[in-house]
């Protein structure tokens, strides 16, 4: 298996390998959605305040995930170059690494988040009539983050050895347990919104053992041994200088999320909910982008490997004509389903967040070319090692255009939440055009990893 997924990114159409490789990308990333996307189906049942409490934790639960996310970038570079010269074992190494180092930041960051929980929601000057909900839905969300740390490393490893489907379904198997378990939790045991979040953590609690069996037992594809390859500082300093830019991009683009939601929460909880029902529905109608993204970043990655800049470069111009083709189709749908997507998450919402949730979602999907765009951007530079690059995009997006953008508008404007909705189209729109030029101007091509 291994030889025919890199044969397929290595060389053939670079189009059908593509979107053999997005697809269970796609699939995976639906079925990660699926998370949220219930937890909000059957908190809506509660009520639309208690669907603002669980938007307002969000971004902080992707705050935590920021370290995952810099983990899986390091997994994406590191090892799909050395697949790519064909040092097996060089991947071997590094994958261990990574899982070893996500087990310490998973239980770290869980505790943290568990005894600053009031702190933060006090920070935020969450509403009354949410904070309880807010509170508790925070305790349970804590427990995730060790394995969503694993289970998030475990698809960047196979993702890096052009497996995209062995995610797909160990995330689908958690995904149909957390099905299950929402509705038996907040109504039947009577936890509420805690009900919710204890849904979540108990269904990836469960299929964890199965990836690290699958990961420890490998013969083909990249293995991790936890007794054979102990911790190496050279290892490690090339892994943090991967993961380091990456997770603090994904931490401070989480944090202007943070922001945004103590801006949008001062409009009212009843504004806090519509925002969250919206970003569901952006959020889906961007999954193919962002897995058209996740399956360009192994081809630079393993081509630059195997001293292939040009198939590199038209791996990126591939990914750009599918992204935009896809994302009209997107915008055209989305538009159409947008009112009654907000109607199935809430079924008796009032004509306040119905009119909130479906203006957000408008312009959203408005920018759905210009999210497609920065995918793109983010596949090469992550997939060459230049995380640096995609740190400075991603910081600057948010804390040098988005989140001044929303104080002007609220200063010196009568938009109220539409000032914010602007400031992420136009945010989106400047960064695209910054990327692209460090994508033209800057050596990324030239990025090279040691071997061990």
């Amino acid at each position: 298996m291994e030889g025919l997924e890199k044969n397929r990114i290595l060389e053939g159409n670079i189009v059908s390998g593509m979107l053999k490789l997005a697809f269970p990308l796609m699939v995976l990333n639906v079925i990660n959605s699926l998370y949220s996307i219930v937890d909000t189906f059957w908190v809506g049942r509660l009520g639309e305040l208690h669907v603002g409490a669980v938007s307002l934790i969000s971004p902080i639960m992707s705050c935590g995930a920021a370290f995952a996310a810099g983990l899986s970038a390091a997994a994406m570079a590191l090892i799909a170059m050395a697949i790519g010269a064909g040092d097996k074992e060089r991947s071997n190494v590094i994958a261990t690494h990574l899982i070893k180092l996500c087990i310490v930041f998973g239980v770290t960051i869980g505790i943290a988040c568990v005894f600053c929980a009031k702190p933060i929601l006090n920070w935020l000057e969450t509403p009354a009539d949410i904070y309880n909900e807010a509170y508790m839905y925070l305790l349970g969300i804590a427990l995730d983050f060790l394995f969503m740390f694993i289970l998030s490393l475990f698809q960047a490893i196979r993702q890096s050895n052009g497996d995209s489907k062995t995610g797909v379904k160990i995330n689908a198997i958690a995904s149909a347990i957390n099905v299950v378990l929402d509705p038996l939790l907040i109504f039947v045991c009577n936890l509420g919104v805690f009900g919710a979040a204890l849904a979540t953590t108990i269904s990836k609690l469960i299929v964890t053992p199965i990836a690290l069996h699958i990961l420890m037992h490998e013969e083909v594809m990249t293995r991790v041994d936890f007794k054979k390859y102990k911790l190496e500082l050279k290892i490690l300093k090339e892994i943090v200088a991967v993961a380091i830019p990456a997770s603090i991009g994904s931490f401070l683009s989480s944090f202007g999320f943070v922001m945004m939601n103590k801006s949008i929460v001062s409009y009212g909880s009843i504004a806090m909910s519509a925002y969250g029902i919206g970003n569901k529905i952006s959020g889906l109608c961007y999954i193919p982008l962002n897995s058209l993204g996740g399956a360009l970043t192994p081809y630079i990655g393993q081509n630059l490997g195997a001293n292939n800049e040009k198939r590199a470069r038209e791996s990126y111009v591939t990914g750009m004509k599918l992204s935009i083709v896809t994302s009209i189709i997107i915008t055209i749908v989305g538009f159409i389903s947008t009112k009654y997507i907000v109607l199935l998450f809430v079924n008796n919402a009032s004509a306040e967040l119905l009119a909130l949730a479906c203006e957000y979602a408008y312009y959203s999907l408005a920018t759905a070319i210009f999210m497609g765009w920065f995918n793109n951007l983010n596949g090469v530079f992550t997939g060459s090692g230049n995380t640096k690059y995609t740190l400075f995009l991603s910081t600057f997006r948010l804390w040098g255009l988005r989140i001044p953008m929303i104080y002007a508008f609220g200063a010196f404007t009568t938009l109220g939440p539409t000032g914010i909705w602007w400031s992420m189209c136009l945010s989106n729109l400047v960064t695209c055009i910054i990327g692209q030029t460090m994508y033209f101007v800057l050596p990324w091509s030239k990025q090279k990893l040691s071997k061990s």
